[in-house]
């Protein structure tokens, strides 16, 4: 069985309690949807931890905003992402490397069919948002899933 996480922003206490439930249940594959970081306290722990854990990582569009430019962020969280950078680099040396190294390899997509994994949505899959009030855009819906064969995860 496969457990699907994303979004844990940092927030170490968050991710042990459901990678606790995880265990309970069995379950023997994990699948994050990206931004491991950003907001939370705890970054470094957190991409350990999912490194170690997760078969399959995604890039979030919070993850390549502490890689490259926090551009389209708001003021709170473009302030989060040049904490998160800090804390990073705080660790020093190869553990920073490594971390740093763990995320600019993290794919913006994973197909396995009938499977489509990504952080935004099929047609961005970094930084789109797809709302429940999207189902009356039907133009969004028809160009956003025309990209879908059976099935989409998506975080955000």
């Amino acid at each position: 069985m496969r457990a699907i996480i994303s979004d844990i922003h940092g927030n170490l206490e968050a991710l042990q309690a459901v990678l606790a439930d995880i265990r309970s249940q069995g379950i023997n594959e994990i699948y994050c949807l990206g931004d491991i970081i950003g907001y939370g306290p705890n970054p470094r722990e957190c991409i350990d931890i999912v490194s170690e854990h997760a078969q399959v990582t995604i890039l979030g569009n919070h993850d390549q905003a502490a890689l490259f430019d926090p551009e389209g962020f708001n003021a709170g969280a473009e302030r989060a992402i040049f904490w998160t950078r800090n804390n990073l680099e705080s660790a020093g040396g190869t553990e920073a490397e490594r971390r740093w190294e763990f995320l600019g390899e993290l794919p913006r997509m994973k197909r396995e069919e009938p499977f489509l994994f990504v952080h935004g949505s099929a047609r961005n899959p970094l930084n789109e948002y797809v709302f429940p009030e999207d189902v009356y855009n039907q133009r969004k819906m028809e160009r956003i899933f025309g990209l879908v064969d059976k099935y989409c995860f998506q975080g955000h």
